[in-house]
């Protein structure tokens, strides 16, 4: 038999939920997404970490950690606990049946899923550059083109079935991964944000709706990472600002600032473990209550290596700060403040041409 309350204390339901490519936001005591379980347009996926338990309202479904994973994967109780019993407790029986650590409970990228993502991110940058109004939207949104273009910007404009139509697999994968709905694009007029890896190819895409219609962002059934994490360490960063949305780490990427996005208020474990790696971590979230209670935990999650950095009174987030005049000095003054009287690394890179300091 199987521990089961072993098992939901060893992997927090909201980590199972956002490594199903789910993003949550806090609501109260309870965190709230779309439902990976059918066709979800406006969040109804209640999660509460407190109980360990989830609840979809729409599919009138739930339950605990167990029940979320096997779903995912289509496996019955058994194999779903089986899969995740070993950090819960059953070593002994995988020593005896010399196995090693078991599977992870959500899946990685397979090769085609891997090609389909970066086949995606290319076609979508292109049309984005065709796209007049789209780059106007950014514009319009504090992001200049050369920014859009080192951080392959797309506009999901269709054409990605016949894209990918001809290559064995690629379809059936694009439709794992949440890119297509048959042969529709289910990411079609958005704007497209990727995750970038330190080669510069798309492992993760995001997409924002041009309005503000919900749901505002599209994510892959992928797990959520943390946005931009990869380049940040490719250039050796030993600092880095943590934002909370998107287009807050577009922002910084105009600035000049190396940066990484959560994604959300929810902070896991494994992004937890990766900011880590950072000597300093210059927290900068939304000044709203789930933003200032996130920046909170984690300043206390990563104690004297995460700083807080307050954005101007007024100031909801990094991206409106990005739309006002004078918004990158005030920050830049906001950083400079935070890192003041430290010897260690600041976040600021090299941006059009120019030293970003905070000076």
């Amino acid at each position: 038999m199987f521990d089961t309350e072993a098992i939901r204390a060893a992997h927090p339901i909201a980590d199972a939920v956002e490594g199903a490519g789910v993003s949550l936001r806090r609501s109260g005591p309870r965190l709230v997404g779309l439902c990976p379980f059918h066709d979800d347009r406006r969040p109804s996926l209640l999660v509460y970490p407190s109980t360990s338990s989830w609840f979809c309202f729409a599919c009138d479904v739930g339950g605990d950690v167990i029940d979320f994973v096997g779903r995912i994967r289509g496996t019955g109780f058994r194999e779903t606990a089986e899969l995740l019993a070993g950090p819960a407790g059953s070593r002994a029986r995988r020593a005896a049946a010399g196995g090693g650590a078991p599977p992870p409970a959500v899946r990685t990228l397979d090769a085609h899923e891997a090609a389909v993502i970066e086949a995606a991110a290319s076609l979508y940058a292109g049309q984005y550059r065709r796209s007049r109004s789209a780059r106007s939207y950014l514009r319009g949104r504090g992001i200049g083109e050369e920014t859009a273009a080192r951080l392959r910007v797309g506009l999901a404009s269709g054409g990605l079935a016949r894209r990918l139509r001809g290559r064995d697999g690629w379809l059936d994968a694009a439709r794992r991964l949440g890119l297509l709905s048959g042969e529709r694009d289910t990411l079609a007029g958005r704007v497209v944000i990727p995750d970038l890896d330190a080669r510069g190819r798309a492992t993760w895409l995001t997409a924002r709706a041009l309005g503000e219609e919900e749901p505002r962002y599209l994510n892959l059934r992928l797990p959520s990472p943390l946005l931009g994490l990869e380049r940040a360490r490719a250039q050796g960063a030993a600092a880095c600002l943590l934002t909370e949305g998107p287009f807050d780490w577009l922002t910084a990427g105009e600035w000049g600032i190396r940066a990484v996005a959560l994604l959300g208020t929810h902070l896991s474990r494994d992004a937890l473990a990766a900011l880590r790696s950072f000597r300093r971590v210059y927290v900068a979230l939304d000044s709203d209550g789930p933003g200032r209670r996130a920046s909170a935990r984690i300043r206390s999650e990563l104690g004297a290596r995460a700083t807080a950095v307050p954005l101007p009174g007024g100031v909801h987030d990094l991206s409106e700060l990005g739309r006002r005049a004078g918004g990158r000095s005030r920050f830049l003054r906001s950083l400079q403040q935070a890192h003041q009287g430290r010897q260690d690394a600041c976040p600021t890179s090299t941006q059009h041409g120019r030293r970003a300091r905070a000076a």
